[in-house]
Parts: structure tokens; sequence; C-alpha cells
């Protein structure tokens, strides 16, 4: 009897608790308080090791883009700009001479990608905030809501970190191709060498 009881107290506890969530998700939503994915779990930059199993989810306001759609949005007049943020090896010293980057292993992109590494890393150094601040606004001539698509290679959270940086730099239409080269190569779609964009100089 008294196993009876505790079985119906407890049951009337969880209707009543799921009654007031309800009620309190009710009364906020009436406020104008909307509630998606984000809303309870802070969304942070993923660090090392980039190389790893992405998430199916793009970050909060970008959009994730498929091969076969970005293969349509490039046959428009008003082609995105690709952005392949596939690392490369990043030296002070360069910042002396010519500003290049290291590159371990000859780079193929997408056809008329515009290459910069390391800018979907985690944490940026204060040179590499500058470069890509600096590349977004030349390649976009200030235009926040020229279409962006961020890649690199499938299994790459580079991409995905980039992405939401340019968003939260006030970029209004950005989107993660999570697959990247690889996806690309999965359509047949074409590919061309590529060279990293060089690093400001030491003036």
């Amino acid at each position: 009897m008294k196993i009876k009881c505790l079985s119906v107290l407890i049951r009337l506890f969880l209707m009543r608790s799921f009654q007031f969530l309800t009620l309190f998700l009710i009364t906020l939503a009436s406020a104008g308080c909307v509630f998606d994915r984000h809303t309870i779990i802070e969304e942070k930059y993923r660090g090392l090791p980039y190389h790893a199993p992405t998430s199916e989810l793009a970050p909060v306001g970008v959009t994730r883009v498929s091969a076969s759609k970005l293969n349509e949005l490039l046959s428009l007049a008003d082609k995105p700009l690709l952005i392949d943020v596939y690392g490369a090896i990043f030296r002070e010293e360069s910042l002396d001479f010519d500003g290049a980057w290291l590159v371990s292993a000859p780079r193929k992109n997408i056809v008329g990608s515009v290459w910069l590494p390391n800018v979907g890393k985690e944490t940026l150094k204060p040179i590499i905030n500058i470069y890509f601040d600096k590349n977004l606004k030349e390649l976009t001539k200030n235009d926040k809501n020229k279409r962006l698509v961020f890649y690199c290679i499938e299994d790459c959270w580079m991409a995905w970190n980039a992405a939401k940086r340019a968003h939260e730099w006030g970029y209004k239409n950005v989107m993660w191709f999570r697959e990247g080269v690889d996806g690309w190569k999965d359509i047949n779609g074409h590919l061309e060498d590529a060279e990293p964009i060089n690093l400001p100089v030491n003036e």
C-alpha cells in the first residue's frame, strides 16, 4: 500500500512539474522569447583536433549547403564567394619578408576559391584576425550581404569556426559547406591548384 501511494505521489509531482514548465514556457513565449536548439547550450568555437568529425548542424545564423546546392549557386550571375580555410604553417619571420605561408603539400580547391589558411582556428593570433577581417572586407567590397561559403575538407572544424566567426562579425549570408573538397569530388566538381593569400607584412 505504501509503495502504491508513493507511486501516485511521484506521478502527481511529475504532472505538476510538467504543467509548471509548460506554463513557464508559454509565459516567456508571450513575452517575445524565442527558443531554438541554441538557447540552452552556449555555442563555442571548436579547438584541437580540428581534423575530426564535425556537427551535422551549422553554427547559429549560418546555413549549411550541400554540394548539389552549391553547384546550383555557382551557376548564378551573382555567385557566392568561396573561401577555403584549409590550414597552413604560420611563420612569424615571414612577416618581415613576403608574408608567405609554408604549405606542406600541394592543395587543390574548388575553382574560383580564395584560400585563407587558419582563419578557422578556435582563437586567432592578432595578425591572423587582421588578415581575415581585411580580406573579407576587400573580397566583399564591404558588402555584409554578400553570400559567403566556407569550406575545408570533410571532418574539419576550421570551416565551421570560420563561418561562425564571419556571422558574428556581421556578415548576414554565411554558408557552411561541411563536406568541403571531398564532397565536391563526389559530384565530380572541378578543382584547381591553389595558393594561399599572403599575410600582411611588417612595414
